[in-house]
């Protein structure tokens, strides 16, 4: 097999005295100069070659490159590394995130309480919205406001804001710490548990669009709403999907509803409007 350095040069990446960094084939096919998930070493002979990205399997990696996968085998120092790595990482952005947090103050009676009753949002807030007045938003390297949520599995969701109430034109919005598969919790009430997108949506769903009681989840995202942890005893869901971003959330919350079916629950589909969300019905009077 040809040696690690000419490898890592052929990829595109370069050398760096014992090891060579490179796009990986796989999953960076595009090999632009800022991609280097690609790690690569020689070792007795053989090459060793691990992905920092998305960890791709070793004959994926070597036949992409157009290598024979003989003589060769995944790093495993570099995969402890990484580990280790990232486990650091992940246990910072949780510490950051919980620390925000804990430096939130009750919405009620905040600019942040203010947007939202602008928006037309008449339910009581929930216990998992929080103000912050004084944050970092790095995209624009200034210190802003921001209205900070508790997601259950430890991270939280950032709504950024000037410091006279507006929301931020760009990156308002920003997730950190543990978020995957987790929700906040907008209301707790017997009935069925209604999962929604966005917060602004689920607040408005309890703001008169609901027929009765009902435990309110918002999921941050698309992708967020596919990968929901439910609670383990099913019941029932009604999944509330956007119908404002070219069919997105209406995929998603398919997704969601065909799983949760095949996990025992008796699903319902709500689908805004086109071109809506439910804050845009709630705005606009629109009936559910």
């Amino acid at each position: 097999m040809t040696d690690a350095r000419t490898i890592a040069h052929a990829l595109g990446g370069e050398w760096r005295g014992s090891y060579g960094t490179a796009p990986c084939p796989v999953c960076q096919p595009e090999r632009r100069a800022d991609q280097r998930a690609l790690s690569l070493r020689s070792e007795g002979g053989r090459l060793l070659t691990f992905c920092h990205k998305s960890g791709c399997d070793f004959r994926a990696v070597t036949q992409a490159a157009g290598l024979p996968a003989d003589g060769g085998a995944i790093d495993l120092q570099a995969a402890r590394e990484a580990d280790t790595k990232r486990a650091a990482y992940e246990a910072e952005q949780r510490a950051k995130a919980r620390n925000l947090w804990a430096a939130g103050k009750p919405i009620c009676g905040t600019k942040g309480e203010a947007y939202l009753r602008g928006r037309g949002i008449t339910c009581p807030l929930p216990p998992s919205l929080r103000w912050v007045a004084d944050t970092y938003h790095g995209p624009s390297a200034r210190w802003v406001s921001a209205m900070v949520a508790d997601v259950s599995t430890g991270g939280v969701h950032r709504t950024f804001f000037e410091k006279n109430g507006a929301r931020l034109d760009r990156n308002a919005k920003m997730m950190q710490g543990p978020c995957a598969g987790g929700a906040v919790a907008l209301s707790d009430a017997q009935g069925p548990l209604v999962v929604c997108e966005g917060i602004e949506t689920g607040l408005s769903l309890l703001s008169g669009l609901l027929t009765g009681p009902a435990t309110v989840w918002a999921a941050l995202s698309t992708s967020g709403m596919r990968a929901l942890h439910l609670p383990a005893d099913p019941g029932a869901l009604i999944v509330a999907a956007d119908s404002d971003d070219g069919g997105a959330g209406r995929e998603a919350a398919q997704a969601l509803a065909e799983r949760a079916h095949r996990l025992g629950w008796q699903v319902s589909l709500w689908p805004a409007p086109d071109g809506m969300d439910w804050n845009d019905v709630l705005r606009g009077g629109i009936a559910a």
